[in-house]
């Protein structure tokens, strides 16, 4: 059977045109690349011959490239363009969407985001199919009041699972205290109420328009700015909000506190993990003595729920076996206690698994990662 999908590719680099067509030819079957041109009037030549029913269009100047979408769709209204840049802005990710772009990628361009903007486009099946793997895992990461690291954890057990290639989401669901923000040194246009205030248009392209690509990996989703924010947002929001995410990611990590109900239990209801992070010390295992007990009367029991030890000291008066009988749960991982190393990390806006690699902070969260896959 003949092609049936007509493809053109419009990107000044030689290497990354290259990249895409070595992509797409094991489903050449199925995809006929129709033209790989380095500049827009060279695509003219191609687009001539044989109307395409996608674009692959390079971003180097939004607001040229903004009018290259509006006026390849004006002419050609069936073709879907997926659009890849360096830049990374939440302006640049929204300017193009408005123009009539359908997915936009960063660069350099990966083999397996391209194959699933491919596919979300809608128009075809692969001969290989990319998306025969189960949906996303939720990791939470979670204890009810502040001050044992849950931030810490989240945001580098994200961006070690980032690591190997793996699309990973961090979203803050802390929503009267989150801190991711300031851990990773971002200040985004647009954060989590972005998203619930837009409920009713939800979905992965707008999703992906309000989320940040911090440079150790992961796409992070922050706190609402202002209290009253928080307050409107609903379990149902939430819900919907990470079902989303778990459809777009291999990873969705959630760092959550605060009482047990209402959103909380809606995320730990989504997710397929829950780390609950203590320390040893008797006001914190007392908490997590309590909490675990009401966790499990709500159906969360220990095929989900893992206890993590975080500040870990292994002279400390109370022990990990103490910590064990106390609470009737084993310790799924320890994280030693190596302050300096954290501080410094959170200074600079970087993981410390990124910053300082041989941390034993970043050893053991990056065996945590492989432990949680």
């Amino acid at each position: 059977m003949p092609p049936h999908v007509n493809l053109l590719i419009i990107d000044s680099d030689k290497a990354s045109r290259e990249t895409i067509e070595a992509t797409l030819k094991p489903y050449a079957d199925t995809i006929k690349i129709i033209g790989s041109v380095a500049t827009f009037s060279e695509a003219a030549l191609s687009i001539q011959r044989v109307e395409p029913n996608v674009i692959i269009l390079e971003l180097a100047d939004i607001q040229q490239g903004a009018d290259y979408i509006r006026l390849l769709l004006s002419r050609h209204p069936r073709t879907s363009i997926i659009v890849s840049s360096v830049e990374k802005s939440s302006e640049w990710i929204l300017t193009a969407m408005r123009a009539g772009a359908v997915e936009y990628l960063l660069r350099p361009i990966i083999q397996q985001e391209l194959l699933q903007a491919l596919q979300k486009v809608g128009r075809f099946g692969f001969a290989k199919p990319v998306e025969e793997k189960q949906r996303g895992k939720i990791i939470s990461v979670y204890y009810p009041i502040g001050g044992v690291g849950t931030t810490t954890l989240a945001v580098n057990l994200a961006a070690s699972l980032a690591t190997e290639g793996a699309k990973v989401a961090l979203v803050d669901l802390n929503l009267f205290s989150g801190d991711i923000s300031t851990f990773l040194d971002v200040n985004p246009t647009y954060t989590l109420s972005s998203v619930t205030t837009n409920i009713a248009r939800l979905d992965a392209n707008f999703l992906m328009t309000v989320m940040t690509r911090h440079s150790s990996g992961p796409f992070v989703l922050t706190e609402p700015v202002e209290v009253d924010e928080a307050i409107s947002i609903t379990p149902e929001q939430i819900l919907r909000i990470l079902e989303f995410l778990r459809g777009i990611f291999t990873y969705v990590i959630v760092d959550c506190g605060g009482a047990l109900a209402d959103c909380n239990l809606a995320i730990f209801e989504s997710s397929n993990t829950i780390l609950f992070t203590t320390a040893l010390s008797l006001p914190a295992l007392k908490n997590t003595k309590r909490y675990l007990v009401a966790m499990e009367r709500r159906g969360f029991h220990k095929d989900r729920l893992k206890l993590i030890v975080n500040r870990y000291l292994p002279k400390a008066d109370i022990q990990i076996k103490d910590a064990e009988k106390v609470l009737g749960y084993s310790v799924f991982q320890t994280i030693p206690n190596c302050y300096d190393d954290v501080i410094n990390s959170i200074n600079k806006g970087m993981p410390v698994v990124k910053l300082l690699p041989r941390s034993p902070v970043s050893k053991s969260i990056e065996a945590l990662a492989d432990m949680v896959k």
